[in-house]
C-alpha cells in the first residue's frame, strides 16, 4: 500500500525533481550550443528523476533527442568517442578560462586544477561506444 509521504519527502521530491527538470533543459540546449555539455546535464537529470518521479526518468529515456545518450548512460554503455571528445573540450576551454582569467594566482587556481582533473578522469573512465555499422 502506498503510504503518505512526510512533507520532508515531499519537498525533496520536489526539489530533485526542479533540478531534473533544470538539467534536461540544459542539457536539450547543450545538444544545439557547442560549448555547453550534454552528458552531465542528462546524468543528474537520470539520478534527480530516479529520486523524484520514475515517470519523468523513462520519459527521459524515451526522448527523441536526448533518449539515446540518457539509455547508453543508464545501461552503462558508455559514451561515443566524439562525445568524450566534446565534453573534454568544453570542460577544459570554459574551466582553462576561469582559470586564466579569474582565478589564476589566487588560492582557487587549485581547487579548479583538482575539478579539471577529476572531470577529465570522470569522463574517461566510462566505456567508449561503439555503434554497429
Amino acid at each position: 500500500m502506498n503510504q503518505p509521504c512526510s512533507k520532508t519527502e515531499a519537498i525533496k521530491r520536489k526539489g530533485y525533481s526542479c533540478v531534473g527538470w533544470t538539467c534536461v533543459i540544459l542539457g536539450l540546449i547543450g545538444v544545439t550550443v557547442p560549448l555547453l555539455p550534454t552528458v552531465p546535464f542528462i546524468l543528474l537529470a537520470l539520478y534527480c528523476f530516479g529520486c523524484s518521479s520514475p515517470a519523468f526518468q523513462q520519459w527521459l529515456l524515451d526522448h527523441r533527442t536526448l533518449g539515446p545518450i540518457a539509455r547508453r548512460l543508464k545501461d552503462k554503455k558508455g559514451l561515443t568517442k566524439r562525445e568524450k571528445w566534446q565534453s573534454l573540450v568544453v570542460i577544459w576551454l570554459s574551466m582553462g578560462s576561469v582559470l586564466y582569467f579569474v582565478a589564476y594566482g589566487t588560492h582557487w587556481q587549485w581547487a579548479i586544477i583538482s575539478l579539471l582533473v577529476f572531470e577529465t578522469w570522470f569522463i574517461l573512465r566510462f566505456r567508449t561506444y561503439q555503434p554497429e555499422q
